[in-house]
């Protein structure tokens, strides 16, 4: 007797099956380090955010309205995952998959990767459903131009770039795959409409000053090194899985003579080829490049089921690949069956341990948008990531919590200082001291006119700059100092020294920057002696407390 008396039921109970266990899965697993930071953008909802586009934020903000917790955060993903894989089935043109529903359900499942954003909530996860969705308009628009064919693939296409930036290389090269489309208007009506619904992001951008795009530009460039370059293709394989000799095999093996195909072949090879390009720069992520598993599943998917041979052997394969799969996902939330320590793991055991040592006061992390972000969900306490040059920029240093917390008495708490307590957070050692009537003045500004200094043969320079007061109060300036910061091309610090010589023209009584003014400042910059051959930029930052210095200084290129 037949469980299911049609195919199509067989499909529903395994999507029905994919959503229960990736609920399950979303609610008995603590949260990753970045989707912390994500909820609390969704906190906060606009049409841009430092690191990303704001999709994510909203897919979070729409599962908290129906659950609380780690399940509000992934509700929607969990949600949103099934019509990916009904747009990816869609995909797939061939009238006998209604005979290989298994093999399908169980290729989704070789594809390890895929499988995650099923319920983690991160860029990649709206990525993927406005993708598929993107390809499937794009097959409708092959067959069918007319004005509502266009604007279904431009509303795809804005999809893409409201998820993340990536959407806008997918589109690239789809376009290269077809060069022909720009013969075609409604292809340039689609592309126009996919603009004005990403015009609200743009002026976001702008107003900010194109935070993203600076950050993107300069992000983690480090000296090359040849396993950059073996992890970016050893990344190609881990995406897919156990069973990748038969996919990309099976993937390979077609003809790409259809528009539509070659356009997956495009996509493919144009982010392995793009991001191993990156990898000459940095190293590249996982999650960079993978998209490329909708293209993979939809061209080998025909090949494998055609094929008894390899339709064999995929299996083989894919069963060992999917018992590996469970296994990665109890482990997830089950640190007790894991082998690996995961961002999923002890969170609530530090977070609980730094409470109570902190009296329940709020918290300012140096140089952790995810430790501030993680420690705010599970306990709701007031938090802030002081940012400094050691670090990098993010949303912290957009939104102004710092008002929140001045005046108050607060604790700083780092991994690179002793204080008045210590904690471990899967196994690094973190400290935290108290500080009564907080003050912070990371958005005072330090700009030096000059586009170069020459420091050539010179122990000392006297310098002269702006330092702006944005603040509606007067700050003392007793409560700054200055510091200089040599850095290499790749963001390296190689000169950290104290300016000296302080003069700041103009200043009320009491030495009182006013609100909302300027002031000429002369200092004394000491060159480092024996400073790296690699530097190539100097800044000025600013330091309280004994927290390090921010930045407040724009680079200014240097010859020395």
């Amino acid at each position: 007797m037949k469980i299911f008396k049609t195919k199509k039921q067989l499909f529903v109970f395994y999507l029905l099956l994919f959503f229960v266990a990736n609920l399950l899965q979303s609610a008995y697993t603590e949260l990753i380090d970045d989707e912390a930071y994500y909820w609390w953008w969704s906190k906060n909802l606009d049409w841009g955010y430092f690191d990303h586009p704001p999709m994510v934020a909203l897919w979070i903000k729409i599962g908290q309205y129906f659950f609380e917790g780690e399940l509000g955060v992934r509700f929607f993903s969990a949600f949103m995952f099934n019509f990916t894989l009904i747009l990816v089935w869609l995909l797939i043109d061939i009238k006998s998959k209604w005979e290989y529903i298994n093999h399908f359900f169980l290729l989704i499942t070789a594809v390890i990767l895929f499988n995650f954003y099923g319920f983690i909530t991160v860029p990649d996860t709206p990525l993927f459903f406005f993708a598929a969705l993107f390809l499937y308009a794009y097959k409708r628009f092959l067959n069918i131009q007319k004005f509502k064919t266009a604007l279904f693939l431009g509303f795809a296409m804005a999809g893409m770039l409201y998820s993340k930036y990536h959407g806008l290389l997918i589109i690239f090269f789809v376009l290269l795959s077809h060069l022909s489309l720009l013969k075609k208007r409604y292809f340039w009506i689609s592309g126009l409409f996919a603009f004005v619904l990403f015009i609200p992001h743009l002026l976001w951008q702008y107003d900010n000053g194109f935070p993203s795009v600076v950050y993107h530009l300069n992000r983690s460039k480090k000296l090359y090194r040849i396993a950059f370059s073996l992890n970016h293709f050893l990344n190609q394989i881990i995406i897919v899985g156990l069973a990748f000799p038969v996919i990309y095999y099976a993937f390979f093996k077609n003809s790409f003579k259809d528009k539509f195909f070659k356009a997956l072949l495009f996509i493919l090879l144009g982010f392995i080829g793009f991001f191993f390009m990156s990898s000459f720069k940095t190293s590249t992520q996982l999650q960079w490049t993978s998209i490329i598993v909708i293209p993979l599943i939809v061209v080998s998917f025909p090949y494998i089921i055609n094929h008894p041979k390899i339709r064999k052997w995929f299996v083989y394969l894919a069963i060992p690949n999917l018992i590996v799969l469970l296994y990665f996902r109890i482990a997830l939330a089950d640190e007790g069956v894991s082998i690996f320590k995961w961002e999923t793991h002890q969170n609530k055991e530090w977070i609980q341990d730094l409470r109570e040592n902190s009296e329940g006061l709020p918290i300012v992390f140096h140089n952790s948008f995810q430790n501030a972000s993680k420690y705010r969900f599970y306990t709701g306490i007031e938090t802030y990531s002081y940012n400094s040059i050691y670090y990098r920029k993010n949303q912290f240093d957009l939104y102004n919590i710092e008002d929140a917390l001045q005046g108050k008495t607060i604790y700083e708490v780092s991994n690179f200082k002793t204080g008045r307590f210590m904690f471990n957070k899967r196994k690094k050692v973190y400290s935290g001291s108290k500080i009564k009537n907080y003050t912070s003045y990371q958005h005072l500004k330090c700009l030096v006119k000059e586009s170069l200094l020459d420091f050539k043969d010179k122990k000392t320079y006297n310098l002269v700059f702006k330092l702006i007061n944005p603040y509606d109060k007067a700050i003392p300036v007793s409560k700054l100092k200055f510091y200089s910061v040599f850095q290499t091309k790749k963001h390296k610090i190689t000169g950290y020294s104290q300016l000296k010589n302080i003069a700041v023209k103009g200043l009320k009584e009491g030495n009182l920057l006013a609100p909302n003014s300027e002031y000429e400042v002369g200092v004394t910059i000491e060159i480092p002696k024996n400073l790296d051959k690699t530097t190539t930029t100097f800044r000025i930052g600013i330091s309280i407390y004994d927290f390090p210095a921010g930045f407040e200084g724009n680079p200014i290129k240097i010859i020395f």
